[in-house]
């Protein structure tokens, strides 16, 4: 577990923004992460939690506003400050949950919010995954609310993240494109990061590659039978394997097979025979460039039989995404280091993990500076899934940090 002292901030902030920094609350802020995880919310069951965000903004004057493309499954856009004084800095949380699917191996329910003994985690579904992370963006526009911001803050909390995006960020984004909602100029992500910089993301591609067979009876299988799962079976190894290749800010690429159908009858031959492949880009690939690598690792293996014959179809599902990275260059990246810097007391390091991606790849799509900074946990969508308290304040004091140096509170 991650621990913070804070001491550091004190010489390297300047001291307008140390003291807003130092208004961060650890008790409101687990308060706040305790009332979300306590309201369940798997994804398609929203409504609830959204309401109780929106609830919360009335109750203190913030300005909010509802905006769905279904009412079931909602957003809140939070905003303080003006947008004509200057830039808008967004931060963006999912309140969306997966499911429990193993409730008897919960220590305590998972939605009974629950403190370790030592104060340094917090239980419950979704308290990593990423409610305590959406907790810290809704608390810290309470406590920016009346801050002399030159410009505006707002947080996108949104539904959607763990299937699509479409009803959440994807929403919120056309909604901008329509010019129905402001356009922001940076974007802070809260998933979790180790409170490392995330400034990049693997692009995904996926790929349905069949292998044609011919289908006969059991009996003659090897006189007229072209066995599809044999040839699918060589081409799985031919695509599975670790690629050797390194980018600085999000790693190695990857490719995995993840799905196999085939046959219709125990006494038939397959005929064909289908694998999905699931592959993950880094900056610098391009959808040509893994297609062609593809096909030339199917071509090879063909080029060795000549009954293995396949039919591939790029991106099926149309949601492929490109590696997108926000350069270091960036008055956002420069920010959030430079407030990681003074909070944690050390040098910030990259995100570089085996880690999934997040819907700040839709705002850089959209071309929208973003980084990553959350908190620490561990067993997210697991039972007693936990987030690390400590990191929580971190990441709120970071935030505070950027926040000022960005819209220049005095």
């Amino acid at each position: 577990m991650t621990s913070v002292d804070a001491t550091p901030a004190a010489t390297a902030l300047p001291a307008a923004a140390q003291a807003w920094v130092d208004r961060v609350d650890r008790e409101a802020l687990v308060r706040m992460a305790s009332d979300l995880v306590a309201i369940p919310s798997p994804s398609g069951e929203e409504a609830a939690v959204m309401r109780f965000v929106a609830e919360w903004c009335t109750a203190r004057g913030i300005e909010h506003q509802v905006v769905a493309k279904d009412p079931e499954r909602p957003n809140v856009v939070i905003s303080v400050g003006d947008a004509s004084a200057g830039p808008t800095v967004v931060m963006n949380g999912h309140l969306d949950t997966v499911p429990v699917s193993d409730a008897a191996a919960w220590e305590s329910g998972p939605y009974e919010p629950r403190l370790s003994e030592d104060g340094g985690r917090l239980y419950g579904r979704g308290a990593s995954d990423m409610k305590s992370s959406t907790g810290v963006m809704i608390a810290l526009m309470g406590l920016l609310q009346g801050a002399p911001l030159r410009g505006r803050l707002q947080a996108h909390i949104v539904s959607d993240e763990e299937l699509s995006g479409r009803f959440g960020t994807i929403h919120l984004l056309d909604e901008i494109a329509a010019g129905r909602l402001g356009r922001p100029d940076y974007c802070l992500i809260g998933e979790k990061s180790d409170l490392k910089v995330r400034n990049a993301e693997r692009g995904i591609l996926g790929m349905e590659v069949t292998f044609l067979g011919r289908a006969s009876h059991t009996a003659a299988a090897r006189a007229t039978g072209i066995n599809a799962i044999a040839k699918a079976a060589k081409g799985v190894l031919a695509l599975e394997g670790d690629i050797d290749r390194f980018h600085p800010a999000v790693g190695k690429p990857v490719i995995s097979v993840n799905t196999i159908q085939a046959g219709v009858a125990h006494n038939v031959v397959p005929g064909e025979a289908t694998i999905t492949v699931d592959r993950r880009l880094i900056p610098g690939e391009t959808r040509e460039s893994v297609v062609a690598e593809v096909r030339a690792a199917l071509d090879a293996v063909g080029a060795d039989d000549p009954d293995f014959r396949y039919e591939l179809t790029v991106d099926p599902h149309g949601d492929f995404i490109d590696a997108n990275i926000t350069e270091e260059g960036s008055p956002l990246v420069a920010a959030v280091q430079g407030a990681a810097r003074a909070v944690l007391g050390r040098e910030p390091e990259y995100f570089v993990a085996w880690a999934g991606a997040t819907d700040g790849r839709f705002y850089r799509q959209a071309g929208i500076d973003t980084v990553g900074f959350g908190p620490g946990g561990e067993r997210a969508h697991g039972a007693n899934e936990c987030v690390y308290v400590d990191d929580l304040v971190a990441q709120a004091k970071v935030y505070v940090a950027t926040v000022c140096q960005l819209l220049g509170v005095a």
